[in-house]
Order: structure tokens, then sequence, then C-alpha cells
């Protein structure tokens, strides 16, 4: 693992996937990050990459030809180089390989920067597209947050709070596959409870922040991710005790699933990013503890 600290945060985070694995609170002496219990989901805070969420049939194709791929990718399974690190940052670095290759016939470099400033944690993603034509990708994450915050609180006694500058769509979700878009406006807060999450995650388009907050009005993390085009809100549910796990994601999106009448075509994907020769996209987003 590898450690970052300064007077507020402790931060760990691993060569395989370049995941957090660890956010600790000194203020609340409290880990803010979920700890990968494999009872709930073995996961903390996963990069989703070359796709976000599940292609139909775990099929995609591809300049004629058709590839598999699990659901979020492959970058998650993947043992990154450290490329460099300071008492503030480390940087991981994915590059393509005969096993990329297998299931995404681009030549790609996949840089994760981690910063840990005062209270806050920036996540920047920096993409190249060392290929000879353009490239094709989606990119995402996946942090978990332990929930309730404090054990006495339940689930149901905390909300999210949204600030956008835009308009604010709903995407539905039918199974694993995306489906009808719905405009909603503005979105403000939204009351937690075990059944808003029965149906999977909740998709949001134009998102800039979201705070979990208790119903008192403290908030405990913001997620600001200005700009983004996708968020998406998951807890696993529970149908049979109509509960959910102990923990939060949410998730910042650069992509989006296969939709439920998808032709599989990868560069057809919604929400897919197109990438020129020599070309680099970069984006960041910030985990803030209050």
């Amino acid at each position: 693992m590898n450690i970052l600290q300064n007077e507020n945060l402790i931060i760990e985070s691993s060569s395989f996937g370049a995941e957090l694995t660890k956010i600790f609170s000194k203020k609340y002496d409290k880990n803010i990050l979920w700890d990968g219990n494999k009872k709930y989901w073995g996961r903390q805070s996963p990069i989703l990459f070359p796709i976000v969420g599940k292609l139909f049939d775990n099929e995609t194709i591809i300049e004629e030809n058709l590839y598999s791929m699990t659901q979020h990718g492959f970058a998650r399974d993947m043992d990154f180089e450290i490329v460099d690190k300071g008492d503030t940052f480390v940087t991981y670095k994915l590059t393509d390989n005969e096993s990329t290759l297998k299931k995404y016939p681009y030549s790609f470099e996949l840089i994760i920067n981690y910063t840990l400033n005062d209270n806050s944690i920036e996540v920047e993603w920096i993409v190249k597209n060392t290929d000879s034509k353009d490239i094709f990708f989606s990119i995402g994450g996946h942090p978990a947050f332990n929930l309730p915050f404090y054990k006495q609180n339940d689930f149901s006694k905390h909300y999210l709070e949204f600030k956008s500058k835009n308009d604010v769509e709903k995407i539905n979700l039918n199974g694993s596959f995306t489906d009808d878009i719905i405009p909603i406006g503005k979105l403000k807060n939204l009351q937690l409870n075990p059944e808003v999450f029965k149906n999977d995650a909740l998709i949001y388009t134009n998102i800039d922040e979201v705070s979990i907050c208790n119903n008192d009005g403290r908030k405990y993390v913001t997620i600001s991710m200005e700009d983004f085009p996708l968020v998406g809100i998951w807890t696993p549910y529970y149908s049979e005790t109509n509960s959910t796990a102990p923990f939060l994601c949410i998730e910042p999106w650069y992509g989006l699933a296969d939709s439920i009448n998808s032709n599989k075509i990868y560069k057809d994907k919604k929400f897919i990013n197109k990438l020129s020769k020599g070309k680099v996209f970069t984006a960041s987003y910030n985990i803030n503890i209050h």
C-alpha cells in the first residue's frame, strides 16, 4: 500500500487497480472509505476503464471485430506502475499490453493521480492516445463511503444534497442496461431509504456536486465533479430484508452502460469519448471530508 497523510487525513492506495483503499479522518478517528468487506462488496474505489457498467452480452464490436469484456472493464483488475510519488501525491500508470489488446484493440496510457490536500483528495485521470488512429473509451470512478457514518444512526436518516448549473436528467435502468431518459429539471435533495435502490443504481446527468448529509443537515462527505456528464449512486439492495449494505457509492462517470436496445458497436455507445491520435484527455474530481 502507498500512504499519504497530513494533519487531517491518511489515505492509502494500491498498485493493483490503482485503487484508493483508505480515507481515514483524524478528526473523526474513523475510516471514511468502505473497507471492502466481501460479505457486501469486495471493492472500495475501483477505476472503471475502458467501459462503465455492462456491455450487452458482455460483448462489443470494435472495427468490425467482436471483443468480450466484463462489467466496468479491465483496469480495476490490473497492476499499475508507480511512476511518481511525493509527500502529497502518488501517480500510477497502465499501458496497453498483450492482455488488454485481446479485449480492447487500442494503444493507450492511463494515468491516475491522487493528490492529498487539506481535507480533500483530488482524483485525476489522464488518458493518452498512443495509437496511430482515433480511440474510443469510457472512464469512471466508484468510491464507496461508509454509511451510516455513526453506528447509532441508520441509512434512512441521511439525504443527498445536489448542486448543478444545468438541468438534470435521470437515466433509468432496465436490469443492468440503460433505458429511458427522464428530464427532471433541478435536483436539490434526495432522502435516502433502502427502496430508493431496489432497481439498482440511480443515474443522473449534469450534476456538479453531491454531499452526503444526515437529517439534521450536517455534511459528512462532498464529491465535487464539475462538468462531468454523469454520476451514478449505488448501494446493494436486499429485498428480503428491505435493507442496503452499510455504504454508499458516489460515482463520477464519463461513460454509461449499454442501452437495452444496444447495437453492440463500441463507438456508438452513449457518452463514449473519442480521442484523436496523440491527444490527451484529462478529468478530475475531489472527495472533500467535512
